[in-house]
């Protein structure tokens, strides 16, 4: 049998194909293998999301490998993921050819990790504010991060002018709002969200580069910053008054439409900032307007108009606070394939904040394009397909829409545009009328990975808002909130890990300048004292390195001996069956499955008892009848016991279901607890350890001093003093600074899957537990045990410098050199104590998003 693994990181963007060799039993990258030189798999592209090509690399599986016989495919990677090859592998087409199984390695959901990858770098974003606030680039990523873990997601329309951007974007919002015309019409990039109140809108924009923020509200407009009487504010104002339609949308319209228009006339006089912010109520009507994602839409200049000059620059300058942004471009279908287009899609990919794994294609104004009636051969896909810009941009989808029609779904067709209320009036009953004629389902002509159109079809024909659904909007809300929900949180977690990775380096570069410092200070120093003081100060250093040596290693030891001492959390097999068999009994008993065992016996004996008394009479009557009466007893007897048989085995498997789920609950909820007592516990001892060898330390210490013959009596005094009152630290109050548990409580817990029959495999369930809280307990116990050996090593550092500089008292040259030593050497443990707090996060992350492998399997 042929075996093929595929590899998907959807954190790293990588796919790898691999196929397995029977000789040396081990996977090879196909890449790597004499077979697969030529196959198409050995083509890799960070362009897509494994769902949207997962069928087109299946097909390609088959017709390189399959040769009449199963090929196997093993996959690692997402249970997301999975479900969608799954999908694929189980369909008609497939099953009798491919026998899909999944790897013991796997990824978390991005979904499931995202919560706790944000309650980490929660925890640690004060940190790094406070280390790099000097530096403007750190601070402005550390905000992006931030920005991005709050869910928010931008939604980056392109196209040329005419293609129907603005009036899409009303659709999406289901307002109109945005001007629309055949002219370019759309002169600013306008960052468009949902409003939290459903009766405010706040429009933001730069007037001569002040801040100006105005609210419209129902009762009118007011400016919430800047100036009250600018020109800008003024002619808002008067147009508003004039108009006798005081309706709250028609007043954010006026409001827009003035700042569009603004700077048209004189071109030399740039007065309003390019990107113009805009939060008003989306309808509810929609998907969009209901979901929990975060949306952010950006309309933009068309690219092929005057007023879009500088639109790519300040696009790129107005994306750089956010991430993994939804490019859509928005263009007709008869006009797909024009140089414009195709300049415009070198400029969209050149925008790094935007995630093209997920680019939509919307062929807009659809109902008025010449589509075959019957939909498009394949002939046809591949020929759009092939269209350069379309090549180069194709992902997720090529969406077909009108957005008048979807506008009005979402409005009624109350318009303000006539053009807008003409045409959705005519074309109403085409939408709307199954019976009509020309009864249109735009939707039915996207270009889609087959298993994603398949859900979209499905999803679309359940619609009772006929016009949403046919009008192709539904379907495009639907993609791209599924992005939101599922795929975007990808990236999120990946732009976390990648940016803490890059602070760690900053913080590293931060430590070696401070530590030449210290060095050229310590330098400096050590040539001016003198020889018995020099000769004091080196012996210290040589005591608190070798201290330092005997702890890093002996700590280890004793924290290996308390755990196995100490921190006992095994499963005794006898006990975790007894407490199966007693949650099992309890269930059994509170459903009264004793009653299905009865019903059961007195079936059987029902049926035994007819079948004597049928007996005993049989040569009473006629053999013939008594035969057939005979036969026909026991067939409903036999049907009544099956009956009842059935009903109990039912009843007894879903008991048991029940029951192994409430133990493995119970397991879990017991792993979770143990390791919360056991992080308690080991802080309660490494603390007390440690503590204990800053005690030490100052022992040795005040031995040397007491013995010094380079220090008055006075001197030695007041240096013991120093050394005695030094403050202990206290491990355990950083223990907020180490995400211990949450590192471990991640993955599948234990691997424990029940068998067929519903039960627990006790002795497998007992090992697994104990081999896992074993390891994890050890590991637990030297991270955090590493973590005090070097905040120990931190606390000497910072003694043995306020005893340096206390040596140099008499002697001021020396004696600013030492405070110089003593101030750096405090800046590089405060720097390396924040850096600890980083690396604990990143590590925790790491983990998150690492490959994890299913145990006792």
């Amino acid at each position: 049998m042929t075996r093929i693994k595929i590899k998907s990181n959807p954190y790293t963007k990588e796919i790898l194909y691999s196929t397995f060799d029977e000789t040396s039993k081990g996977w090879i990258n196909i890449k790597d293998s004499d077979a697969g030189k030529s196959s198409e798999l050995r083509e890799t592209d960070e362009r897509f999301f494994l769902p949207f090509r997962i069928k087109n690399i299946i097909n390609i599986i088959k017709k390189e490998y399959y040769v009449g016989e199963m090929i196997q495919i093993c996959f690692e990677g997402t249970q997301d993921e999975y479900a969608e090859v799954a999908a694929i592998c189980e369909s008609e087409d497939n099953r009798d050819k491919i026998e899909l199984v999944r790897s013991k390695e796997f990824l978390e959901n991005a979904r499931f990790i995202k919560p706790d990858i944000k309650e980490v770098f929660e925890n640690v974003e004060p940190v790094i504010d406070n280390i790099m606030k000097e530096n403007s680039y750190v601070i402005k990523e550390l905000n992006k991060v931030a920005k991005a873990l709050d869910d928010i997601i931008p939604i980056c329309v392109f196209g040329t002018y005419s293609a129907g951007k603005s009036t899409f974007i009303n659709a999406l919002i289901g307002v109109e709002i945005l001007p629309s015309g055949g002219d370019p019409v759309t002169a600013k990039i306008y960052e468009i969200s949902n409003s939290e109140q459903p009766d405010q809108a706040k429009i933001s924009f730069k007037y001569l580069d002040e801040e100006i923020e105005i609210s419209i509200e129902k009762d009118g407009m007011r400016v919430l910053r800047g100036k009250q009487d600018i020109d800008i504010i003024e002619k808002i104002r008067l147009a508003v008054e004039e108009n006798e339609n005081v309706d709250f949308y028609n007043t954010v319209r006026i409001a827009v439409d003035i700042l569009n228009n603004y700077e048209k006339r004189d071109k030399e006089t740039i007065e309003l900032g390019s990107v113009i912010s805009l939060s008003i109520p989306f309808s509810k009507k929609s998907i969009i307007g209901n979901t929990n994602n975060k949306f952010v839409i950006f309309d933009t200049p068309g690219s092929n108009s005057y007023s879009n000059q500088e639109h790519s620059k300040v696009l790129a300058e107005a994306l750089a606070s956010f991430s993994n942004g939804i490019p859509i471009w928005v263009t007709e279908y008869s006009d797909h394939d024009t140089m414009d287009n195709a300049k415009l899609i070198d400029d969209v990919r050149s925008i790094n904040a935007l995630d093209k794994r997920f680019t939509m294609i919307v062929f807009n104004k659809a109902d008025d394009a010449d589509l075959p009636e019957g939909g498009f051969s394949k002939e046809k896909v591949s020929d759009i397909l092939e269209y350069k810009a379309v090549e180069q941009m194709y992902a997720s989808g090529i969406f077909f829409v009108s957005s008048i029609m979807g506008l009005g779904s979402k409005n009624d067709g109350e318009f303000f545009d006539r053009f807008y209320r003409k045409t959705y009036r005519t074309q109403s009953p085409t939408f709307s009328d199954p019976e009509d004629i020309d009864y249109m389902c735009l939707y039915r002509y996207n270009i889609m990975p087959e298993q994603n159109k398949a859900n979209a079809i499905e999803s679309s024909e359940g619609l009772d808002n006929l016009i949403y659904a046919n009008s192709g909007l539904y379907c495009i809300e639907k993609e791209i909130d599924g992005f939101g929900s599922k795929h975007a949180a990808y990236n999120k977690c990946q732009m976390v890990f990648a940016f803490l990775n890059d602070v760690i380096k900053e913080t590293n570069e931060r430590i070696n300048e401070r530590t030449k410092i210290l060095l050229d200070a310590r330098e400096r120093s050590t040539q001016e004292l003198n020889s018995k003081t020099k000769l004091l100060q080196d012996e210290m250093e040589r005591s608190a390195k070798n201290i330092e040596e005997n702890n890093g290693r002996k700590s280890k030891d004793d924290i290996s001996e308390y755990v196995s001492k100490e921190l006992k959390y095994k499963f005794d097999e006898t006990q975790l069956a007894s407490i199966d068999a007693e949650q099992r009994r309890r269930n059994f008993e509170s459903n009264n499955f004793g009653v299905k065992e009865k019903e059961y016996e007195d079936a059987k004996n029902k049926l035994w008892n007819h079948i004597k008394e049928s007996s005993q009479g049989f040569f009473k009557k006629n053999i013939i009848e008594s035969v057939q009466n005979m036969a026909s007893d026991i067939t409903d007897g036999l049907k009544n016991v099956q009956s009842r048989k059935e009903e109990m085995d039912t009843a007894e498997k879903e008991l048991d279901k029940q029951s192994s789920e409430e133990i493995l609950k119970y397991i879990i909820d017991m792993y979770k607890t143990n390791l919360d007592e056991v992080q308690s516990r080991l802080f309660e001892h490494l603390d007390e350890y440690w503590k204990d060898k800053e005690r030490e330390f100052k022992r040795i210490l005040l031995l040397q001093i007491t013995k010094s013959e380079a220090l008055s009596a006075s001197q030695r005094e007041e240096i013991s003093d120093i050394i005695q009152n030094f403050n202990v630290d206290g491990f355990k109050k950083k223990a907020d600074s180490v995400f211990v548990r949450k590192r471990f409580l991640r993955g599948r817990l234990l691997g424990i899957r029940i068998t067929d029959d519903e039960k627990l495999d006790i002795r497998k369930l007992t090992k697994d537990y104990n081999d896992r809280i074993n390891k994890i307990i050890k590991e637990m116990s030297q991270q955090m045990n590493e973590d005090c050996f070097l905040q120990f090593k931190t606390w000497d550092e910072k003694l043995l410098g306020e005893i340096n500089a206390n040596l140099t008292e008499y002697n001021p040259e020396l004696k600013s050199i030492a405070e110089i030593i003593r101030l750096e050497t405090e800046n590089i443990a405060d720097l390396e104590e924040k850096q600890r707090m980083i690396q604990h996060s990143f590590d925790t992350i790491k983990d998150l998003m690492s490959w994890k492998s299913v145990e006792g399997e």
